[in-house]
């Protein structure tokens, strides 16, 4: 039965000749043609590469100027001279901003650094600055620190801002926090500072030999209470009120002493 089924096939035609059948050259031509194909795109996107990396090579690109933003204790150029930053070079990846960042953040005073770039030819930097406080006097030396207690600098000269007094010093190194025999005073100092300048009132000195402060509005004028007293009046108004009657009447002479639920007294006394 299986011969005639085979010579039957034969027959009606259902064995073919697959040697006459080019399948191999068929499929060499394909492939040829998909090689080269994707061989001129290579070339066509590689030159459009080429010609798009000249154009922003060119002096078009160039750092023209140099802008800062969110500076408010240095000057633009100061920024700029820490930085290291200058024109000239290519704002694409000629700008050293790595090095920028690094460079600034060196400085304790500078807490964020950014360098962004307009095209094409403007160099942007944005800073956020740590803002000092208060000094802390140390001998003839001014430590000058931000709200938290970081040292920012230490100078000879004073910084024009309120000083703090009665505090022994144990560190004292740039970018650290400073080092106190009694932290919990200074904290609490700093605390009663942000309230002061939250509540737009100036002392020109503090001093915090004891439990009782001193803060002098003038050499001798004075306000004295504890630390918690002053930042309920001062959260209040109340203080900022009697402070500014001293001023309006020119009393530059006298001692105002606070007490518990608001009280205040004054004498003109020093």
């Amino acid at each position: 039965m299986s011969d005639n089924y085979s010579n039957d096939n034969r027959e009606y035609g259902y064995y073919e000749d697959y040697e006459n059948i080019e399948f191999n050259h068929v499929d060499r031509q394909k492939k040829t043609r998909k090689k080269k194909n994707y061989l001129l795109r290579f070339l066509a996107l590689a030159g459009v590469f080429a010609a798009i990396g000249l154009f922003l090579s060119s002096s078009i690109f160039d750092v023209k100027t140099i802008e800062v933003e969110g500076n408010s204790y240095y000057s633009d150029s100061q920024v700029i001279n820490i930085s290291g930053a200058v024109t000239g070079g290519n704002i694409i990846w000629g700008t050293g901003s790595g090095t920028i960042k690094e460079r600034l953040r060196e400085d304790p005073y500078f807490t964020e650094v950014k360098v962004k770039r307009k095209l094409p030819d403007t160099l942007i930097i944005q800073v956020q600055e740590r803002t000092q406080i208060a000094a802390v006097i140390y001998g003839d030396k001014y430590i000058v620190i931000d709200p938290t207690g970081i040292v920012l600098r230490k100078g000879d000269v004073d910084p024009k801002i309120t000083l703090i007094k009665g505090l022994k010093i144990s560190k004292m190194d740039v970018g650290e926090h400073i080092g106190v025999e009694k932290e919990q005073i200074l904290e609490t100092t700093l605390d009663m500072l942000s309230v002061m300048q939250e509540g737009d009132l100036y002392f020109k000195k503090i001093d915090v030999s004891k439990v009782t402060i001193k803060a002098y509005i003038f050499d001798t004028l004075l306000v004295k209470g504890t630390p918690k007293q002053m930042k309920k009046t001062i959260k209040s108004g109340e203080l900022q009120k009697v402070v500014n009657m001293f001023i309006k009447n020119n009393m530059k002479r006298g001692t105002l002493n606070l007490g518990d639920n608001g009280y205040m007294s004054f004498s003109p006394t020093f």
